[in-house]
């Protein structure tokens, strides 16, 4: 383990900074890599963080990856506001006939 944890080794985020711990979560989003995007999709979800609406959006927008697609849709279900819904259904029109499996199964 690196003895200097003042910044994160892969994207150069400060990791001593006095932001909150919701805005962190926010942040780690745009991580590069894919398993630390997963665990703060979930802690959205988890922590119900609407703020986080617009950095789920453009996630989805870019991502064709499958399970981090679900991870938002379940992320966005946790959430549960209209425009969480909403973004749901732009993922549906995706056509990704897994993620639009796991959809019809969350949202029935």
């Amino acid at each position: 383990m690196p003895e200097n944890l003042e910044e994160c080794p892969y994207c150069g985020a400060d990791l001593r900074s006095s932001i909150f711990y919701e805005d962190k979560i926010i942040l780690s989003l745009d991580h590069p890599i894919l398993d630390t995007r997963m665990v703060s999709i979930k802690l959205v979800g988890d922590k119900r963080i609407k703020r986080a609406l617009p950095k789920l959006s453009d996630l989805a927008n870019k991502s064709s990856d499958p399970l981090e697609l679900i991870a938002i849709c379940k992320a966005l279900k946790q959430i549960g506001s209209s425009e969480a819904i909403e973004l749901i259904e732009k993922i549906k029109r995706k056509n990704n006939k897994i993620v639009n499996n796991y959809i019809d199964e969350i949202m029935s």
